[in-house]
C-alpha cells in the first residue's frame, strides 16, 4: 500500500511512518520541518517521499493533496496525524486560541480528507485514519479548545464511516492516550501539563503499532492501549458520575 502520514517529522507521526515502511509499504510523509522529515525518511528507507508543508495553510491543501496523489500514483491510506496542543483553561482562553487549534486539528484534516477522497472512491478502495485524543474520552480539564477540535474530528469520522459503507473506502478513528513525545512538552502559549508520569505513558512506537493495526480493523474506533479503552468505557457507561468524580479530584487545581 501507499501510505501518507501527516505530522510525520516527530513523535507518533514519525513512528507511524517507520512502522508502515517496516511492514513493506511505500510511505509519503508531510510536515513543516524539512530537516526533520529528511531524518525520518532515512529511517523509512529508499522510496520514501517527503513534502514540507504548513498544513495550517488551508487554501493550499487541495493542490498539495493532488500533487501527492499524482507523485505516488494513488494513495491507499491517509493518516491525519498532524495537530497542535493547546493547554489553556477557559477563563484564560482567547478567540485566537480557539480558532488556531480548530484550524489545524479539525479543518486541516477535513480539507485533506475531502481532497483525497474522490480519487479513493473512484478507485473503489482506501483508508482514512483520523487521529483523535483521550481528551475527548476522559476529563477535558485545561484542554477545552483542543478536546473540542478532536471531538469535531471524531464526529466527522463517524459520518464518513457510515456514509462510505458501499464505496470500498473505510474511515478509522484512532485514539492515542498520553504518549512520551515532544508533543506533550511545555510550549509557549500553553499552561503547565497535568499528564501522567512517563512510566504510565505509552511510547511512540507502541502507539504506532496500534495505529498500523487499526487499518485492518473493522471497527470505527480503536485505542492505542487497553487502559485508554477502559477509561473511555467508564465515562460512556455513566458520564455524569465520571465527570463528578473528575471534578472532585481536580478541584485542588482550581
Amino acid at each position: 500500500m501507499k501510505v501518507v502520514v501527516t505530522g510525520a517529522s516527530s513523535g507518533i507521526g514519525a513512528a507511524t511512518a517507520v512502522a508502515f515502511a517496516e511492514a513493506g509499504h511505500t510511505v509519503g510523509i508531510v510536515a513543516r520541518r524539512a530537516e526533520r522529515l529528511a531524518e525520518v525518511a532515512e529511517r523509512c528507507g529508499p522510496g520514501t517521499r517527503t513534502w514540507a508543508a504548513d498544513l495550517g495553510e488551508l487554501d493550499r491543501l487541495d493542490a498539495l493533496a493532488a500533487h501527492i496523489d499524482d507523485e505516488l500514483r494513488g494513495v491507499d491510506v491517509l493518516v491525519n496525524n498532524a495537530g497542535v496542543p493547546k493547554r489553556k483553561r477557559v477563563l484564560n482562553m482567547t478567540p485566537d486560541d480557539v480558532e488556531g487549534v480548530m484550524a489545524l486539528n479539525y479543518f486541516s484534516p477535513v480539507r485533506l480528507t475531502l481532497a483525497f477522497l474522490p480519487r479513493m472512491v473512484e478507485r473503489g478502495s482506501g483508508h482514512v485514519v483520523n487521529v483523535s485524543s483521550m481528551g475527548v474520552h476522559s476529563a477535558a480539564f485545561g484542554v477545552g479548545a483542543y478536546s473540542a477540535s478532536k471531538a469535531a474530528l471524531e464526529l466527522f469520522t463517524e459520518s464518513m464511516h457510515l456514509e462510505l459503507a458501499k464505496t470500498g473506502v473505510r474511515a478509522h478513528l484512532f485514539v492515542p492516550g498520553t504518549t512520551r513525545t515532544e508533543f506533550s512538552d511545555e510550549k509557549p502559549g500553553n499552561e503547565p501539563s497535568m499528564v501522567r508520569s512517563a512510566a504510565d505513558s505509552a511510547t511512540a512506537e507502541e502507539v504506532a503499532a496500534a495505529l498500523v493495526a487499526c487499518v485492518g480493523d473493522e471497527r470505527l474506533r480503536t485505542f492505542a492501549t487497553e487502559r485508554d479503552a477502559a477509561t473511555c468505557a467508564a465515562k460512556e457507561t455513566d458520564p455524569e458520575a465520571f465527570i463528578a468524580r473528575a471534578r472532585d479530584a481536580l478541584s485542588a487545581f482550581l
